[in-house]
């Protein structure tokens, strides 16, 4: 999606675009949450999400870390890191451009995005 249909939904706040991706807000989401990222080249590369939100799956913010593990045994930590506290990622059920983006902290999920695979605006 580009940046003029995400703002033409009226569900995003106006992109900042002073650095090399652009970064908007949905509207429906608290102050400083549920992030959008735009990519140059790709659109919008990624959402992030806030408690309460919900995968399909049912992955949310909160949730335990084993829980989390149980419902994505596909979930790659990152290197070096263990699934209790990292940053790592799991191919989106049914969409093998899309992955989830999950951090974890003392064996709770805090974070959770939907992103491009090859999205190009971070890490």
């Amino acid at each position: 999606m580009t940046r003029q249909q995400a703002t033409a939904t009226g569900m995003v706040r106006p992109f900042d675009t002073t650095g090399r991706c652009g970064v908007s807000f949905l509207r429906a989401a608290p102050a400083e949450e549920g992030t959008i990222t735009l990519s140059p080249t790709l659109g919008v590369a990624a959402i992030s999400v806030w408690p309460g939100i919900k995968t399909p799956e049912g992955a949310r913010i909160g949730m335990s870390s084993a829980e989390m593990l149980r419902m994505y045994p596909g979930y790659k930590a990152a290197e070096g890191a263990e699934a209790a506290n990292a940053r790592g990622y799991v191919t989106v059920p049914g969409n093998d451009k899309a992955s989830y983006r999950i951090a974890t902290r003392n064996g709770k999920v805090t974070s959770l995005t939907l992103q491009f695979r090859n999205q190009d605006c971070y890490e």
